[in-house]
This record gives structure tokens, C-alpha cells and sequence, in this order.
């Protein structure tokens, strides 16, 4: 019970993606939102699901699709390293709530899960996130959305992880900016990004102390945010 209010208290219902809300449960049934919040009672690996409005969300989410099966042998190392790097910098706290924006398969969700008590996996790719469910990280709920719209309440979240999902291009503003909105102040951040040398790195990584080149076009931004 207590689990399945957590959803629900934060996931923003002033968003119209929560009007729209569905969860697939374990049955492949679609729920629409108060049927989901119910169904969290005996299926707790339900998947929040919203339709995908912008041509480019949806071409993203199925070159994923495609690439799922083949994604953990394909990246599964270079991607593994990256998240034990995050995970040295956050090893020593511990997070009420955990978002991980671009959450792919589930893998860091699945390696951290001793570092919070409750997250929420963020992804495009609806079959990411059904390989995200078949990890089963009891404490983990996981929602199809973009970067650039999170369905998550203002000030609500304590740890925010983004790891290979945002790059330097016109969108990223749009997604730096939701990412500040819904974590909460001296929320704890590590946010990588795809450079390109035309492109400027945004406001709130830029002033980061502390990053890290994790391979040869990306680099992991840590920073907690201020009061």
C-alpha cells in the first residue's frame, strides 16, 4: 500500500500526461489511471505509459525498440563503468526518492537499489522499460515519457540521474530545466552529455566542481543544488 501511494502522490496530476496515464500490468492489461493506481496493489511492476507527441520522441523511442534486444550486449560494458562512476560519487548517501532520466534497461536502477527507497525509471522505449520490468527492483516504478516533459511533481525529488540520454543540441535546455524543476533543494545530480565543440554546455552543468569524461564524447556532471 505504502508503495503504491508513492506513485501517485509523485507523479505531477496537473500535467495532462497523468489525464492520459495507463498502466500495462503484469497481464499486459491497460489501466486507465484510477485503475492503475489500483492494479499497483497487486501488480507492482506495472509500466505508466503516455502517448508520445513529437515526431522525434517517437522516432528516438523506436530505434530503441529495435535496438533493445541487442543493447546490453552491444553497450552493456561501456555503459556498466559509467554507472560505477556515478555510483562511487553518490555511494555514501542515501535518497528518499531516485529519478533516472533515460533509464534504458534498468541496470543502474538494478545497481543502486540499496542507495534510495523509492525511484522512478524514465524512458522513450516502451520495450527498455518493459526490459527495465523483468529486473524486478521491488522498489521501482517506471513511466514512458521524455526529458523534455517529466510527469513528476515541482521540489520532489532527491536524486536525479541521467546517464547517455541528453546531448548538446536545441532540446537541451528544455530538459535541463525540467530536471531542476521537480528536484528538490541540495538534491544530488549526475547528468552526463554528448558534446559537440559548437555547442555550449547549459547553465546548470556548467558550474558544476566536479565531472568526469566517461568515454570519448561524453562527460558526467556532478553537483548538489543550492538553497
Amino acid at each position: 500500500m505504502e508503495h503504491d501511494i508513492t506513485i501517485t502522490i509523485i507523479l505531477r496530476t496537473s500535467r495532462p500526461f497523468i489525464n492520459s496515464l495507463r498502466a500495462s500490468s503484469s497481464s499486459g492489461d491497460t489501466k486507465t489511471a484510477i485503475q492503475a493506481r489500483l492494479e499497483r496493489l497487486i501488480s507492482p511492476y506495472a509500466i505508466y505509459q503516455d502517448d508520445l507527441e513529437e515526431n522525434d520522441d517517437r522516432e528516438v523511442a523506436e530505434r530503441y525498440n529495435t535496438l533493445s534486444p541487442s543493447y546490453n550486449e552491444l553497450y552493456g560494458q561501456e555503459q556498466s563503468s559509467k554507472h560505477k562512476a556515478v555510483i562511487e560519487f553518490i555511494a555514501d548517501e542515501r535518497f528518499k526518492i531516485l529519478v533516472d532520466v533515460g533509464c534504458g534497461p534498468g541496470t543502474f536502477l538494478e545497481s543502486a537499489q540499496e542507495l534510495y527507497e523509492y525511484a522512478i525509471g524514465i524512458d522513450l522505449s516502451m520495450s527498455m522499460l518493459k526490459a527495465a520490468k523483468r529486473r524486478r527492483t521491488g522498489k521501482t516504478d517506471l513511466v514512458q515519457a521524455t526529458s523534455r516533459l517529466l510527469p513528476i511533481k515541482n521540489d520532489s525529488v532527491n536524486c536525479l540521474v541521467s546517464i547517455s540520454t541528453l546531448r548538446a543540441d536545441p532540446s537541451l535546455r528544455a530538459s535541463t530545466s525540467e530536471m531542476k524543476r521537480i528536484c528538490r533543494k541540495k538534491a544530488v545530480l549526475a547528468v552526463s552529455l554528448f558534446q559537440h565543440p559548437e555547442n555550449d554546455v547549459p547553465r546548470l552543468l556548467a558550474g558544476t566542481e566536479h565531472s568526469s569524461r566517461i568515454s570519448a564524447r561524453e562527460t558526467v556532471h556532478f553537483l548538489r543544488l543550492s538553497d
